[in-house]
């Protein structure tokens, strides 16, 4: 989510790591490209091993198989689904059965302006294309075959307001908030925004209202979101929230709160354009009137999920880290990290079996 600084990690760092809370099964994964090429990365043991080519100028497309076989496509094949992570210079993938963090490849492309010199984010849609966001401006992002540059296509200058700055995005699935999948991301004043990926204007949505264990304090988004399905086919979301003192300041950096989004409070903004006073849906180890015991966790600036996983990437300190569900407490799987993350993503059509939150209002 937040720009960090520029250095890469070790390449000693890339081992496998242990595996502190990961499934051994997908029944979803990315389907195929739609721009007419795609550059795969395909697995049977769950190392990596790529092969590539070039859409239409900005597509690509990682598609993970399994020992089941399957073509990773809509047909239903088994796939394991890729986690995609990235600092402010670069992106990287978590293999979700294995723990394991490989460098994709180096940002190329940024404008260089205001707000526009390195990556806080990335969003992936149903074909599985990667999008990158700057502060002020979203990407396409053409992965490479095997390292190299990942090298950035602009899609929109995003409407910024005065003093503000995007770091989340994520895609919500097509026909939620609209008819394809639509971008939304969050901004500095901890705010959820739909951004149109052709003119870059943004819908306020809200923020996520008042924490209920500390009055005169509000819940603020911290790091990222992610948007799914669930098993019964509706809309489900989640973020990382932290306790502040006003919208983006005051806020506290020790410990982020894994939240659902509540997904007919987002839409209702969305359609009347006028943002919701409490997008929360509960906290995950919270319940009615409190915020729980939290992640334990601080900066948790990218989110990505998996079956029943939760992964939560830590800025400062660098780390990575899985969230139980039913106390919200975080659990490290490696601090091994140079580098802060930015940010992190999954397809909207990866698979996410995680029950609801409690409410938590």
């Amino acid at each position: 989510m937040r720009s960090v600084l520029s250095s890469r990690f070790p390449v000693a760092l890339f081992a496998t790591l242990a595996c502190a809370a990961c499934s051994s099964s997908s029944s979803s994964g990315f389907g195929d490209t739609s721009d007419g090429g795609s550059s795969t990365q395909s697995s049977s043991t769950g190392g990596f091993s790529s092969s590539a080519g070039t859409g239409d100028g900005g597509g690509s497309i990682l598609n993970q198989s399994d020992a089941a076989g399957g073509s990773g496509g809509d047909g239903g094949g088994s796939t394991v689904t890729t986690i995609y992570a990235d600092t402010d210079t670069e992106l990287y993938t978590l293999d979700p059965q294995t723990n394991q963090v490989t460098m994709l490849g180096t940002f190329s492309g940024f404008g260089g302006g205001s707000g526009d010199t390195g990556a806080t984010d990335i969003a992936v849609n149903a074909e599985g294309d990667v999008y990158i966001n700057s502060e002020s401006v979203v990407y396409k992002a053409t992965l490479p075959a095997s390292g190299g540059n990942v090298a950035l296509t602009k899609v929109a200058s995003i409407a910024v307001k005065s003093s503000q700055s995007f770091y989340a995005l994520a895609f919500a699935p097509a026909g939620v908030l609209g008819s394809g999948e639509t971008l939304v991301g969050g901004d500095n004043n901890g705010e959820l925004w739909s951004i149109d990926t052709a003119s870059g204007a943004t819908v306020d949505l809200g923020t996520f209202g008042a924490d209920p264990s500390e009055s005169g304090y509000i819940l603020s988004l911290s790091g990222d979101i992610v948007f799914y399905l669930d098993a019964t086919g509706a809309p489900t979301g989640l973020a990382t929230i932290r306790s502040c003192k006003s919208r983006g300041s005051g806020c506290g950096t020790k410990d982020d709160y894994l939240a659902g989004i509540d997904m007919t409070a987002l839409i209702a903004a969305y359609k009347s354009g006028t943002p919701s006073s409490s997008l929360l849906a509960g906290i995950y180890g919270g319940g009615t009137g409190n915020v729980g015991n939290g992640t334990g966790y601080g900066e948790l600036f990218g989110l990505g999920a998996w079956e029943g996983t939760v992964f939560g990437f830590g800025h400062s300190p660098a780390n990575l880290v899985t969230i139980s569900t039913s106390t919200g407490v975080g659990s490290l799987v490696s601090s091994a990290f140079s580098s802060g993350w930015a940010g992190a993503g999954v397809s909207t059509k990866t698979t996410i079996t995680i029950a609801a939150p409690p409410a938590s209002k």
